[in-house]
């Protein structure tokens, strides 16, 4: 075994996080880490069989997990007293719930008063959502707002931050600043729009921003201009207000107010620069004139990104009309003035491409080693790391191709251009955990309090902990928890030789794994492709909706949704069921690889729509040239997260989806 990694005991489907190093689970404990309840239920009532009170609280969290709160409530009383003491208020809370699901809500009012303290940062929000529910349902509706404000003022959780003020939404007569605060979390929530439209009234500055926000993206431009245009400028959203005020205004034909807008923006170095000089090289894309003469003038104060920005789109812009000189001029002014930043390396990558596309080799490599050599981020990195490794290729210098591509290896181990460049995988994966992430449950785990105790570590900056986090949401079947604990990791894949398979395994769940295999296999689609898909549209967040409108998992647009349904002879509605929502969209992706020869052209065809796709079909050159030469930006870094997805799928999981090569 390597030094520094530790081969940890695995079940079913998850380390024992809980054990200590050196110690040894019972048979209960390899029981409830699989997840194999009924035998865990024989060994228990097995005539004879000795159980510890641990043994006991184990098969108690297995029957609550199981939705069988009465016998699990029965042992949490009877054990109360035998868990160590830091363990009680987590049994506390499942006596408290216990009592509310079995029918007994003043015992549960009883547990929840004394188990509540303000400085319980992981049980507060939940003992106050009781005693929200529980005083609700005894008609105290003053009371039970009181303990909805109390978990929204301590839930360090967004989800449950929401649910607490949906929950005060609901009380009659609910404060206005509820909605405004369910808006921060969710813009486009229907029962806190339709609140503030209706009061506290349109004066309101207050509601101006999420009022203009949501009809901007609801197609309402002139609703959305003049909420906008109410904006104060001493709110925090001022310069977002004026970003979505311009893109309002050019919808509505009114330019130039729109330009002036953008390059203020611009101006200002403030975080919506580099959108709004996209959103005025757009203009001088099709108009010119005082669009071209604002990307001058924001040029010419040569300060930091801005300007260079500006250059960047200027020179862009004169090479796609033909006036060579003019953008040589531009990018001559980038490369001299501003040659370490990120628009100085895209600029010359696109000189690179051009000459790579014209078969001039020698040129395309002198720019993009030059570009190299400039303030890359990741994304753009990568792509220059596999290119000029494939020019010095052609060029027969097959030494630096080598280092070109370790490089690309080692840095970044699950981009599309290591799949690319190592299609069979970037190195050896192997069902190892670190030593850094080793160890990390905690106690709650050990005990079976699965729930709790990853709400505890996931807030944890320690990587160990986090890690146990996502491996605890994985073992619960919460996909998108697995993935947003694990995110933070990501870059340790690139301190190890071998791969950790663990932690592919979190950050690339298999969710709702009964209804993508069983849509694939209806449908004749490799599993693994809807993961790589739902892993980029949503991150596996089920209530999932994008500024369009685009809903749940897939991502589906409702024109989508209803088109794919009544081809299923499916009911109309119910587009977030989880089922619903996969079999969709699994269908709407299976037709579209019908359609086209060729994964990436269905990948490109599910975000850009079939019709462009086939407008840029045939391919002039080799795939991966042709989605380089995808026009929409989108729908390009769309193709290539998915298949680095799907890449990263299918060396995490072998055994699933086709077998052989099936899906080109």
């Amino acid at each position: 075994m390597r030094k520094g990694l530790t081969l940890l005991v695995i079940t079913l489907l998850l380390p024992l996080l809980a054990l200590t190093p050196g110690s040894e689970a019972s048979e209960i404990e390899d029981l409830f880490w699989s997840r194999q309840w009924s035998a865990l239920e024989s060994r228990v009532l097995s005539p004879g069989t000795q159980l510890s009170p641990k043994d006991r609280v184990i098969y108690a969290n297995s029957l609550w997990l199981q939705g069988r709160w009465a016998p699990a409530l029965e042992i949490f009383l009877e054990e109360r007293d035998s868990v160590p003491e830091d363990i009680q208020p987590f049994v506390d809370m499942l006596i408290l719930l216990g009592f509310e699901r079995t029918g007994s809500p003043r015992k549960a009012m009883d547990v929840a008063l004394s188990l509540w303290s303000e400085e319980d940062w992981v049980l507060a929000p939940y003992v106050a959502y009781a005693l929200g529910r529980l005083y609700l349902n005894e008609g105290q509706a003053a009371e039970a707002g009181r303990w909805f404000r109390a978990m929204a003022e301590r839930a360090k959780d967004t989800s449950l931050r929401k649910q607490a003020l949906e929950a005060l939404l609901k009380l009659s007569d609910p404060d206005p600043g509820f909605a405004l605060a369910l808006l921060e979390i969710d813009p486009f929530h229907r029962g806190a729009l339709s609140m503030i439209r209706q009061d506290p009234g349109p004066e309101d500055p207050s509601t101006a921003f999420p009022l203009g926000y949501a009809a901007f993206f609801s197609g309402d431009y002139q609703g959305a201009l003049t909420h906008l245009e109410r904006v104060p400028l001493e709110d925090p959203r001022a310069e977002r207000a004026a970003f979505f005020r311009a893109r309002t205004l050019s919808n509505l034909g009114r330019g130039d107010e729109a330009l002036q807008l953008w390059k203020d923006l611009a101006l200002k170095a403030s975080r919506y620069s580099q959108s709004s000089i996209e959103s005025i090289s757009g203009m001088a894309r099709e108009n010119g004139g005082e669009a071209t003469e604002a990307l001058m003038e924001i040029a010419d104060t040569g300060t930091g990104d801005p300007a260079a920005s500006a250059l960047a789109e200027l020179a862009n812009l004169f090479a796609r009309i033909g006036e060579e000189d003019k953008a040589s001029r531009f990018e001559e002014i980038l490369l001299e003035k501003h040659s370490s930043s990120r628009f100085a390396a895209a600029a010359l990558w696109e000189k690179g491409w051009s000459a790579w596309k014209r078969g001039d080799i020698r040129a395309a490599d002198a720019a993009w080693t030059r570009a190299l050599d400039a303030g890359n981020d990741r994304r753009q990195e990568s792509r220059l790391l596999y290119w000029t490794a494939r020019a010095n290729e052609r060029l027969g210098d097959s030494r630096t191709a080598t280092e070109l591509l370790e490089r690309l290896r080692k840095s970044y181990p699950t981009d599309y251009y290591t799949y690319l460049a190592f299609p069979s995988g970037p190195g050896k994966v192997q069902n190892l955990v670190p030593d850094q992430l080793a160890g990390g449950g905690g106690k709650l785990a050990e005990w079976g309090f699965v729930i709790y105790a990853r709400m505890q570590l996931s807030s944890s900056e320690d990587p160990a902990s986090r890690f146990a986090s996502a491996r605890l949401a994985l073992w619960l079947g919460d996909a998108r928890s697995a993935l947003l604990d694990s995110i933070p990791l990501v870059p340790l894949l690139t301190r190890y030789d071998n791969i950790p398979l663990p932690l592919l395994e979190t950050l690339y769940p298999r969710a709702r794994e009964r209804e993508v295999m069983a849509a694939s296999s209806r449908f004749g689609i490799d599993p693994v492709d809807i993961w790589a898909i739902m892993r980029r549209e949503s991150a596996f967040d089920e209530e999932a909706v994008s500024s369009a409108g685009a809903m749940g998992l897939m991502q589906l647009m409702p024109p989508t949704a209803r088109e794919n349904a009544l081809m299923l002879g499916e009911k109309e509605g119910d587009y977030f069921d989880p089922a619903k929502n996969i079999l969709l969209g699994v269908h709407h992706f299976s037709r579209l690889m019908k359609m086209f020869d060729r994964i990436e052209f269905a990948v490109a065809a599910y975000n850009a729509g079939q019709g462009a796709v086939g407008r840029w079909l045939p391919p002039k050159r080799s795939v991966e040239e042709w989605v380089e030469d995808i026009p929409y930006g989108e729908t390009r870094e769309f193709v290539r997260q998915v298949m680095a997805n799907r890449y990263i799928y299918r060396i995490t999981y072998p055994e699933t989806g086709l077998k052989g090569d099936q899906q080109k």
